[in-house]
């Protein structure tokens, strides 16, 4: 998401809902190089000129990770970026609780191990929440405020260490009582980390640098950086199936692999304009990732661009990709587009416009999130939270009043947790 679109919006919208449900329409949409008047992607060679990898349709060979420590304990749930957990989601839009922080709830929501909503303020305060009643159980501050709006989550490590991307470009280590552990600096704002395998971690910056860290509750150990590019990364990255870590700078998807002593760039894919939102990678190895230009694209684990979907709009939402093989984003026109991450074609679209003088159109400015049934959960630049039935039908539509930033959570119980920029974070759940 773009740091410096505006801070606040208008509220009092109304609304408009189309929810449109696609079979077999590939059309145009799912063709790789659609569009003659825009320019293709490059794939660009790794800088020191090491050869990209060849192509090869072999499965790639799963990197042992650990378990997950918690329901949802990273940003978009898992390294790959799914966006999805085994749990049933809200129907109904029956609000639980909401808390107000102090300052703006952009950064994302994750779970701790024990249940605790992990939620941090733009005023640089971490809250873990009591997931029943949203009462503090802990609070931790970062001494400093983040500046900008850019959705960052903690990274959960079990029931002894929790990693949050907190505020002056400080990655802080907490252990489960919330109580700082180590801390370390960075050159620019923290994008939210990614577990690796055993107790590796991967963290990027807005710098565009990449560092590998080998992590303990006692201690840290940093074990290579790499520079992604030469432009800005506001991609948070993501890990595949083979342990290939993918993130972003300017214009470019960047593929790494770990060594373990050095990152090496395996090769990288140019899209024609500024990549704003982070990568996720398929089963099958494919990532998806949308750019400033009109297109989403699938590209595969050799750095060769598969598919292209054109969307029209701009896209501040992070797109997710199932374990089912369903990649999902949203867009500028607040539509959430389906589709198969094998091939690009378009299965389901979901629109849930709120219009506003103001505002003129809707964004769907989060990562969508789905259930163990195909729900579909986004939050909107008007301050809507819309859930979905995998049919397409609205579910419930929750007003928060704000923009909705923050990307969501599912907890253990199906709960959705996400934050707005009035300053409240909320729990929307059916029982």
């Amino acid at each position: 998401m773009d740091p410096l679109r505006p801070a606040r919006r208008s509220p009092a919208p109304v609304l408009v809902l189309v929810c449109v449900v696609l079979a077999g329409c590939a059309g145009q949409d799912g063709r790789p190089g659609n569009g003659a008047a825009d320019a293709a992607p490059v794939v660009v060679a790794p800088r020191d000129d090491r050869t990209i990898a060849p192509a090869s349709t072999a499965v790639p060979v799963p990197t042992p990770v650990p378990a997950p420590a918690s329901a949802w304990p990273m940003a978009g749930h898992d390294p790959a970026h799914s966006g999805s957990a085994p749990v049933t989601g809200p129907q109904t839009g029956r609000v639980r609780w909401r808390r107000r922080l102090e300052g703006a709830a952009v950064p994302g929501p994750v779970l701790a191990a024990d249940g605790s909503v992990l939620a941090a303020s733009n005023a640089g305060v971490l809250h873990a929440l009591d997931p029943a009643t949203g009462r503090d159980r802990w609070t931790f501050d970062g001494q400093g405020s983040y500046g900008i709006d850019l959705s960052t989550s903690p990274l959960v490590l079990g029931d002894d260490l929790i990693l949050w991307p907190g505020p002056q470009n400080t990655l802080f280590a907490l252990d489960a009582e919330g109580r700082e552990r180590w801390r370390v600096q960075f050159g620019a704002m923290v994008l939210s980390p990614v577990r690796g395998p055993g107790r590796s971690v991967y963290v990027a910056d807005m710098g565009g640098e990449l560092r590998a860290l080998e992590v303990t509750t006692a201690a840290v150990r940093e074990r290579w950086r790499l520079r992604l590019g030469s432009g800005p990364s506001y991609g948070s990255p993501a890990v595949g199936p083979d342990g290939t870590i993918y993130g972003t700078a300017a214009n470019d998807l960047v593929a790494v692999r770990d060594e373990p002593r050095s990152g090496r760039v395996r090769w990288r894919v140019r899209t024609g304009d500024l990549v704003e939102v982070s990568p996720a990678v398929g089963p099958d190895g494919t990532v998806v990732i949308g750019s400033n230009d009109p297109y989403q694209y699938g590209v595969s684990r050799e750095g060769r661009v598969r598919w292209r979907v054109r969307r029209g709009a701009l896209t501040y939402s992070s797109p997710a990709v199932t374990r089912a093989g369903q990649a999902l984003w949203g867009d500028h026109r607040g539509r959430t587009t389906v589709v198969d991450v094998r091939t690009g074609r378009v299965v389901a679209r979901y629109v849930g416009l709120a219009r506003s003088a103001r505002l003129r159109a809707v964004g769907v400015w989060t990562m969508p999130v789905t259930d163990r049934d195909g729900r579909v959960y986004v939050g909107t630049r008007p301050g809507h939270v819309y859930g979905f039935a995998r049919t397409g039908r609205l579910l419930f539509d929750v007003d928060t009043g704000a923009s909705v930033e923050s990307y969501p959570a599912l907890g253990s119980d199906g709960a959705l947790y996400v934050g707005s920029e009035s300053g409240e974070v909320w729990a929307i759940a059916d029982r």
